[in-house]
């Protein structure tokens, strides 16, 4: 790899470091707001990184790595692979939410264990409502365009196997 491509690509995994970072500050300073103890300058700090850090990685992203990434993965790779990647996570997300729930409902009402299965079910619901604006705005308008008759029957048939309507 060259010392270039090297470089390139340790300043994005940086900057989703640095991302995750100003994510965790995010949920803490939540927290912190739920339990009645507001950081002080915490707003002006998630305004910052939302501005400074989170909004221009996403521009950089769209503007340099999708493109690039775009035609790889056409050429090299699976152009699904991240839609299999939200199935995957949503899964097992509610893998672990489940295994949460049930212990609660055995009785285990930790404060922290409600407030663990809490988070869980809003990451749920948040991947899988930008999942399926995904799968409608992207795949479904190609569908809609391109797919044929004959994939269509197909598809309907998989669909009513696995008991779909």
């Amino acid at each position: 790899m060259s010392r270039a491509k090297a470089t390139l690509l340790e300043a994005y995994r940086s900057e989703h470091t640095d991302l995750s970072a100003g994510l965790e500050a995010l949920t803490q300073m939540l927290d912190r707001l739920r339990d009645g103890r507001p950081a002080p300058g915490a707003v002006g700090e998630t305004e910052r990184f939302f501005r400074r850090v989170m909004i221009p990685h996403a521009e950089w992203e769209e503007l340099t790595f999708y493109p690039a990434a775009g035609e790889l993965l056409r050429e090299h790779g699976d152009v699904n692979a991240a839609m299999v990647m939200d199935h995957r996570e949503i899964a097992s997300r509610v893998s672990d939410l489940l295994a949460l729930l049930q212990r609660i409902e055995a009785g285990d009402c930790d404060p922290a264990l409600v407030d663990r299965a809490r988070i869980l079910g809003y990451q749920i619901r948040a991947l899988v409502e930008v999942h399926c604006r995904k799968e409608e705005e992207i795949y479904c308008s190609l569908l809609h365009r391109y797919l044929s008759d004959r994939d269509v029957v197909h598809a309907l048939a998989v669909g009513d196997q696995l008991g779909h309507d």
